[in-house]
């Protein structure tokens, strides 16, 4: 285990979000994870009311963050979706490589639902200012 000093020397912080939700503007989304090797969540950002939201910080860096609606009034319009935010502490000390990927779960009806992954390519990492 490292040291807080160390630990402190060895990650980074970062502003995460999915900024372009390949998604029709009849859909909504209903739910969502993300996983993340080489960080851990430090906090969530714009989730509205109405959202169940669990973020699993594993001590071995594989790191998740599961939500979803409670209510369908609560389900995201894309351009919502897109607002949320994520700190991220990344720490490639273990020899981990920095990746982030998941799935958003989307429905235009509230029968059926239908996923759709998402890879690196798909969020916007910054840093922290």
């Amino acid at each position: 285990m490292l040291a807080p000093a160390a630990f402190a020397q060895q990650t980074t912080e970062y502003i995460v979000s999915i900024p372009k939700l390949r998604v029709s503007t009849d859909d909504s989304v209903v739910s969502f994870e993300v996983d993340v090797t080489a960080g851990a969540f430090e906090s969530a950002s714009n989730l509205p009311v109405g959202w169940y939201i669990a973020i699993d910080n594993d001590a071995s860096w594989q790191t998740k963050i599961t939500a979803n609606t409670t209510v369908g009034a609560a389900a995201l319009k894309p351009e919502e979706f897109e607002k949320l935010r994520f700190s991220i502490d990344k720490n490639e000390s273990g020899g981990l490589k920095f990746r982030l990927s998941g799935i958003v779960s989307v429905t235009k009806d509230f029968q059926k639902s239908r996923p759709i992954p998402l890879k690196m390519g798909d969020f916007a990492v910054v840093p922290k200012p």
